[in-house]
């Protein structure tokens, strides 16, 4: 799998759970922390910092509280996604023959995620974790 495709494959199945429930999160600016962990890559990626403003707007439509490197990509579409509790999983198929499945549990001001990818279905499997931590209210532009 191509590294550039990673995060674009992240936000897919991020975005993708989210019809069925509003998260359990406050409203303000979010910390997320992604790191990528692939079978036979000779040094691990280092993580990836993000922040992001979540609005009372956002909240009522749970897709929008996500974080995403990249929104809009249609290659990869969800199927089976719940939400039970506080917590949401999910399946996912990308049109280049990657499948996955992904977990997150939201906490109110953290939630944590994993995600699990294969492509074309084969090993070595490629697994994204997310935790997410509640910063406060959202800084001004």
């Amino acid at each position: 799998m191509r590294h550039s495709a990673l995060p674009v494959l992240a936000a897919a199945a991020f975005a993708s759970y989210a019809h069925s429930a509003t998260p359990n999160m406050r409203e303000g600016e979010w910390e997320v922390t992604m790191k990528m962990e692939m079978p036979g890559m000779p040094m691990a990626m280092p993580p990836q910092v993000m922040q992001r403003c979540i609005t009372k707007k956002d909240l009522a439509d749970a897709e929008r509280t996500l974080p995403r490197p990249q929104a809009g990509d249609s290659r990869c579409k969800a199927t089976d996604h719940r939400m039970q509790g506080n917590t949401a999983t999910w399946k996912m198929a990308c049109a280049d023959g990657t499948t996955g499945s992904g977990k997150v549990t939201y906490n109110d001001t953290t939630y944590t995620s994993t995600i699990t990818m294969l492509q074309g279905g084969q090993p070595p499997a490629m697994t994204m974790h997310q935790n997410g931590r509640h910063l406060g209210a959202c800084k001004k532009p």
